[in-house]
C-alpha cells in the first residue's frame, strides 16, 4: 500500500503560478496567477487591487488585516464563472517595504 501512496503522491502536481496584470488574466488558461498590487478597497470577505493595469477583487479569509494602500503580492487561484472570474486568494502577503512603483518602472515592457 505504501508503495501506492507514492506513486499517487508523485503524479500530483501543483500548477505554478504565473505572474500576470490584472487586465491579462485568461480564465480559460490561467489556473493560478501571482499578481503584485496595492489594495485599494475592502469589501466583505474580499480586498480590491490595483497593479496598475487594472483592477480586482480577491476573496480573502480576513480582509481586516490590509489596510486601504497596503501593497500585497497575492497568489490566487482563478476560477472561472459564467461571464467572468473570480480570484481566490490561496497566499496573500503584505509587502511592507515593497515600492510598487519602483517595481512597475522596473517590469514595464518597452
Amino acid at each position: 500500500m505504501p508503495d501506492d501512496l507514492d506513486s499517487e503522491m508523485k503524479q500530483f502536481k501543483r500548477a505554478p503560478a504565473v505572474e500576470k496584470k490584472i487586465i491579462d488574466i485568461n480564465p480559460e488558461k490561467d489556473i493560478r496567477v501571482r499578481i503584485i498590487g496595492s489594495v485599494i478597497d475592502k469589501g466583505a470577505g474580499s480586498i480590491f487591487v490595483d497593479d496598475g493595469s487594472g483592477s480586482g477583487e480577491i476573496i480573502v479569509e480576513d480582509p481586516d488585516e490590509f489596510e486601504v494602500g497596503d501593497p500585497v503580492i497575492v497568489l490566487a487561484r482563478v476560477l472561472p464563472l459564467e461571464d467572468d472570474y473570480e480570484l481566490r486568494a490561496e497566499i496573500i502577503k503584505k509587502a511592507k517595504n515593497f515600492d510598487i512603483n519602483l517595481y512597475r518602472l522596473a517590469t514595464e515592457k518597452k
